[in-house]
């Protein structure tokens, strides 16, 4: 399966393409990628971006869908209207499913969405989404609506819709010392429910959507791709590790993939 991330470079790996590369490797499948923009940040604080030109943009585009076979793509950091306006240009043809993560801040401060593009991103690149995935700061942004009671939670959760996307997932809600996504799959909603866990990190919205694209692109349902996505979101926020001086990093943790496959190794030595 080959899987490509729009998005922008995370030099600590820990959101970003190479968060993708990472999630994308330990389910198995190949990480392709296009990078919208270079940031400087880590752990600790988000120091500045960079977008790459228009010209660079297409030229990245345009050498992975020409030469390889794409299953699913995931966007991710767009930043401004000239990058937004270049994706959707280039995508327009693509019959694949599209995973929209809207990252609008980084956990550290950093703007990753102008103000400015929000209307672009609303009308060019939502439309064009199979599922887009915002967290809840992220849904009141784009829906202009807070997010207060269950009926706010499919009010935002519609009025999202409305801009051309079928599916929605709000991610991140906060309800009752649990965590809840709420899904809205075209006509029917409902909410997926986990224990919160008392951990910034960083990474684990990233971790969120590269999954979900994975598990769609498997050919599960976007109930059971929901579920796969959060408990593998979960499970790499319990396994996070402390890599720099700030904020913990996701991860996916691989251990009993790798004792597995030695054991199976082992076992066919023996025989």
């Amino acid at each position: 399966m080959n899987l490509l991330s729009i998005g922008g470079s995370d030099p600590s790996s820990g959101a970003g393409i190479q968060g993708d590369i990472r999630t994308f490797t330990v389910l198995g499948a190949y990480p392709l990628t296009t990078i919208t923009a270079i940031t400087s940040q880590n752990t600790s604080k988000f120091n500045q971006s960079q977008t790459v030109s228009k010209k660079t943009l297409e030229q990245q585009i345009s050498s992975v869908l020409t030469d390889f076979k794409i299953n699913g793509i995931k966007i991710g950091m767009v930043y401004d209207s000239t990058i937004i306006k270049t994706i959707q240009k280039h995508l327009q043809k693509t019959n694949v499913p599209i995973v929209l993560d809207p990252v609008i801040k980084s956990t550290t401060g950093g703007v990753l969405l102008k103000k400015s593009a929000l209307s672009d991103f609303k009308k060019l690149l939502i439309p064009q989404s199979y599922i887009i995935t915002p967290n809840k700061k992220e849904a009141e942004i784009i829906s202009d609506t807070k997010i207060s009671s269950k009926k706010s939670r499919l009010i935002a959760a519609k009025k999202i819709q409305q801009l051309g996307v079928k599916n929605v997932i709000i991610t991140g809600i906060e309800d009752n010392g649990k965590v809840v996504d709420f899904v809205l799959e075209d006509n029917k909603h409902y909410e997926i429910a986990g224990k919160k866990l008392f951990i910034e990190n960083h990474g684990s919205g990233c971790t969120y959507s590269a999954a979900l694209l994975f598990s769609i692109c498997s050919g599960n349902s976007i109930k059971l791709a929901a579920k796969f996505a959060k408990k593998t979101t979960l499970k790499s926020i319990k396994n996070a590790k402390e890599l720099g001086k700030g904020i913990v990093i996701t991860n996916i943790h691989e251990d009993d993939k790798i004792k597995s496959e030695l054991s199976n190794a082992v076992k066919s030595f023996e025989t």
